[in-house]
């Protein structure tokens, strides 16, 4: 069973008792096999699979760790276990609710955005300041979404200053750009996971337990849906020294201050390496020993 293949360290985070838990493993040093071995302790414990969510960054991460179980258990108790990326999963759980929803790709969007854009007419007035582009201020829309739980608006102003004396065009540009996307049934991807908690508020989905791979890199929105779904048991894996995802909002606060924005929350660790040489991780230790330390 995936669980006796475990070391002392991925053995007593797996088997952890349901709660907040997080599992601190930097790279190498097996946390898709303890996360599988998660899964399995809770199956093994009657834990019914339907009330399982994994969330993943890649479909990839998902299909590896599903596929893994699969050895293990039949697989059409493996089947029933709600598995995905943040954006798969909620879609899937919105077309059932939705069924005439179309997902949009960026680019797809982004030409929506501009023919609202150049609507307005900028340059017929001096506003002290060059006005964004239709492209740039669709990726700052796209960051808002992913990064603030707040007024487009205020986020702008806090961040931009000077361009307060269009604030209100950019407004009306991002209004317009919402409700054509509902007259015609799109969604683009922070839409699913907007869209998604709206959902859990008015028909609560119930999980047994929530397990988020790759913690680190979970921005304010993805945060936001993990909550809104209030699971009974909540298992997240991630390291501190490994957030890439700034640029696309990641929110590091997320793995930071798990301690303390969760109730009875316990913190593992996973330090022994399987992946990389001692020169390797000799050079790794050096990069990041002057990071300020959070978690051991």
């Amino acid at each position: 069973m995936p669980l006796s293949g475990l070391n002392e360290q991925q053995y007593l985070a797996a088997t952890a008792p349901k709660g907040n838990n997080l599992i601190i493993a930097s790279a190498g040093t097996g946390k898709t096999s303890t996360i599988v071995g998660r899964i399995a302790y809770l199956l093994q414990n009657n834990t019914p699979p339907q009330k399982i969510l994994l969330l993943t960054f890649t479909n990839k991460a998902a299909a590896e760790m599903i596929s893994r179980l699969k050895r293990y258990f039949d697989s059409k108790i493996i089947d029933k276990i709600e598995a995905g990326t943040f954006h798969a999963v909620s879609y899937r759980w919105l077309k059932q609710r939705i069924p005439n929803l179309t997902l949009k790709q960026p680019a797809e969007l982004k030409t929506l955005f501009r023919s609202i854009y150049e609507k307005r007419e900028f340059h017929r007035l001096d506003f002290g300041v060059k006005e964004f582009s239709a492209t740039y201020l669709y990726e700052l829309y796209s960051l808002y979404q992913n990064s603030s739980l707040g007024s487009f608006s205020e986020w702008m102003e806090n961040r931009y200053e000077e361009h307060k004396p269009l604030l209100d065009i950019y407004q009306d540009i991002i209004d317009e750009f919402e409700e054509t996307k509902k007259e015609y049934g799109f969604a683009s991807f922070n839409d699913l996971l907007i869209m998604t908690i709206e959902s859990i508020k008015k028909e609560p989905i119930e999980f047994e337990e929530v397990l988020v791979d790759e913690y680190q890199d979970t921005n304010t929105l993805q945060e936001a849906l993990i909550n809104a779904l209030k699971p009974k048991s909540l298992f997240c894996v991630g390291d501190y020294d490994q957030s890439i995802y700034a640029f696309n909002g990641a929110n590091i606060e997320n793995i930071s201050t798990f301690a303390t924005r969760y109730p009875n929350a316990k913190v593992f660790s996973l330090s022994i390496n399987y992946r990389s040489t001692k020169p390797i991780l000799t050079l790794a230790n050096m990069v990041i020993s002057k990071n300020e330390r959070i978690y051991p």
